[in-house]
């Protein structure tokens, strides 16, 4: 089957996953098996490639999009991508509070989350054209979407150099990192942090 390969996000070290979508609009990620892809991955953003996959049995919310690869083999790099993905994805519009049902929480530093608590999507992974623009953080590691009280943010976790500021109208690619808390933090509950990928 056919996947257009649509984020490289990084993780520890020089890990990498992979975000795919499927010819029907469906979100997947890239499991690679016995380890993770890394720096040297041939998936780039933009590339269609014809691979066979398995689906994962008990996947949970809200990292639902996991399919495990057996095969890959490179078909093309797809045109005018903001264009194609917007024929096949219908994106959450407007403010942050449009994305993730609904359901982010923030932290003390202005941070998206996600927890038990308030609610768990059913998937980790999807597009949003922000309302206002993304405005980049003085640390160069996060996004701000501005509200009258103050700022809404989410790390930024792309391969490309950072830009300082992603307009407004821009079609963004949001997911949500797998569920963390501090080792020495035993009262903190487990939480899935809003982090942005990349942007066409």
């Amino acid at each position: 089957m056919n996947v257009l390969i649509v984020g490289r996000t990084k993780m520890a070290g020089s890990s990498r996953c992979i975000g795919g979508l499927l010819a029907d609009g469906t979100s997947v990620r890239l499991v690679k098996p016995g380890g993770q892809w890394d720096t040297t991955s041939q998936f780039d953003v933009g590339d269609v490639w014809n691979i066979d996959f398995q689906n994962l049995a008990n996947l949970s919310p809200p990292h639902t999009e996991d399919i495990l690869v057996t095969k890959f083999d490179y078909v093309k790099q797809q045109t005018d991508l903001q264009k194609h993905l917007l024929g096949r994805i219908s994106p959450w519009e407007g403010g942050v509070d449009k994305v993730f049902e609904g359901k982010l929480g923030f932290t003390g530093n202005n941070n998206g989350f996600i927890s038990r608590a308030r609610g768990v999507p059913d998937y980790s992974t999807w597009f949003w054209i922000p309302d206002a623009d993304l405005t980049l953080r003085d640390d160069g590691r996060h996004y701000d979407y501005p509200q009258w009280f103050g700022r809404r943010g989410m790390s930024y976790v792309g391969e490309p150099a950072p830009i300082s500021i992603i307009p407004a109208g821009t079609l963004v690619r949001l997911s949500l990192a797998r569920w963390w808390k501090p080792e020495d933090a035993e009262d903190l509950e487990e939480r899935c942090y809003l982090q942005l990928s990349g942007w066409f």
